[in-house]
């Protein structure tokens, strides 16, 4: 992503979740009550072993896509895994730069 795409997203991020960093996960804790899961596979299986199971995943992916964000657009972020325990910094709500507690 280019720096100004990346920045878009990153204000765009603290416009609509003031009150967490940039980390997916996070949003269960600071948003509980806006918070939902949906289950991928039957039975709440988390993981595609074939391709039956993956044809499943993205039926019910497109599913819950067309019915959340027909007409809108739609930003898809994906995880960085890393071997480092650093969340990335985010501007506060004041405009002031801070960085996650360690």
């Amino acid at each position: 992503m280019s720096g100004g795409g990346q920045a878009a997203l990153t204000q765009l991020w603290q416009q609509r979740w003031p009150s967490c960093p940039p980390v997916g996960y996070k949003l269960r804790d600071s948003y509980r009550s806006v918070w939902v899961r949906f289950h991928s596979l039957p039975e709440s299986k988390r993981y595609a072993e074939d391709e039956s199971e993956y044809t499943v995943v993205l039926e019910r992916y497109n599913t819950v896509l067309d019915e959340l964000f027909a007409g809108a657009d739609v930003h898809v972020i994906t995880p960085l895994w890393t071997t480092e325990a650093e969340v990335p910094s985010r501007q506060a709500v004041t405009g002031k730069t801070s960085a996650p507690p360690s």
